[in-house]
């Protein structure tokens, strides 16, 4: 069985309903976002899509939505944030309703004012709509993840043992540098930084030693930086440094920190980068994924090649399976 853990859609079919009740925010990045939809039909035929996943022997795929639809994303009321969350998850619900549970779903939630409103949502998310993780940018608008306002929600998803996928977005200060902004290196570049920025903060705040259950799903292999830059990181935070950077030192070796977020394969195709990171963490900690449609042409290219770049890598049998779904079962509690 193959599970693909990590890709983006709509359902075209209730496009204009999400418009609808999503409010102002939903509706404006819906038209900024809509050639996307044009060329890339399969983001918003879900039938078709699956036609695409019978043709590749992919047996199952979680969506979540654009990073831009994030409701975190706007700078509206709090109200606003909640509206257009209810509208998304209630959206991409249906997706696993008319899929017959074939396609699986990722909702949103507002961090801030969790309390009013968020909390809830989230519960109905899961419980009542079925959804089975939720999505957040990797930075708010410049403000981080791990922000003590958003300790509430961190919390709930240990309770809940809700599985939270990060989604690299753009730094606030784009025009800070004119040579970051030109030539798309935010993207090929900024964004895997982006993740590995929230995925540091996350550790070295104390998040990841707070909650030690927490699924986190970090996008393109945690940046690709984590793992390669492993050693690094123990030279540049031992004891003295942490004690001066952090201003205390940690109780675990921070590779134990690390280990527990959950990377995903989508990284290009590159067979090297995903041993790099099943040298540092293991099978257990890497679940497939192919950030489809996204890439080149309709993005169906990496339905075909990115199963295969996992098999490439000679591993047995049983660390194939973890990769391939076992992890992903574990990570979205799957039947």
């Amino acid at each position: 069985m193959i599970i693909d853990s990590y890709s983006h859609g709509y359902y075209g079919k209730y496009l204009d309903q999400l418009a609808g009740a999503g409010g102002v925010f939903i509706k404006k990045t819906l038209d900024r976002i809509g050639n996307l939809f044009q060329d890339r039909p399969f983001m918003t035929d879900i039938h078709a899509r699956m036609e695409l996943l019978d043709k590749h022997g992919i047996d199952r795929q979680l969506l979540t939505i654009s990073h831009s639809m994030d409701c975190n994303h706007f700078t509206g009321e709090p109200a606003d944030r909640l509206t257009a969350a209810k509208a998304i998850n209630e959206h991409m619900a249906k997706i696993t309703e008319d899929s017959r549970g074939r396609l699986l779903a990722a909702g949103n939630v507002p961090l801030e004012n969790f309390e009013k409103g968020g909390r809830q949502e989230m519960e109905r998310a899961i419980q009542s709509l079925g959804l089975k993780a939720i999505m957040i940018n990797s930075n708010f608008n410049g403000k981080p993840i791990d922000s003590p306002e958003f300790e509430p929600f961190w919390a709930l998803a240990a309770q809940m043992d809700i599985p939270v996928y990060i989604h690299p977005a753009n730094p606030a200060g784009t025009t800070d540098r004119s040579y970051e902004g030109q030539y798309g290196l935010i993207h090929n570049f900024g964004w895997p930084y982006e993740t590995v920025l929230a995925l540091a903060r996350l550790v070295f705040s104390g998040v990841m030693e707070r909650y030690p259950t927490l699924k986190v799903v970090s996008h393109h292999l945690g940046g690709g930086m984590i793992p390669f830059f492993m050693g690094r990181t123990h030279e540049s935070y031992s004891p003295a440094e942490q004690q001066r950077q952090l201003g205390r030192v940690m109780p675990r070796p921070l590779k134990e920190y690390f280990s527990l977020f959950y990377y995903d394969t989508a990284v290009g195709g590159s067979a090297a980068a995903v041993r790099c990171a099943y040298e540092e963490f293991g099978a257990d900690r890497l679940i497939f994924a192919t950030d489809f449609p996204h890439g080149p042409g309709s993005g169906e290219d990496r339905l075909a090649q990115y199963p295969e770049v996992i098999k490439s890598l000679g591993l047995s049998d049983g660390e194939t399976r973890k990769i391939f779904s076992g992890n992903a079962r574990k990570v979205l509690n799957l039947d």
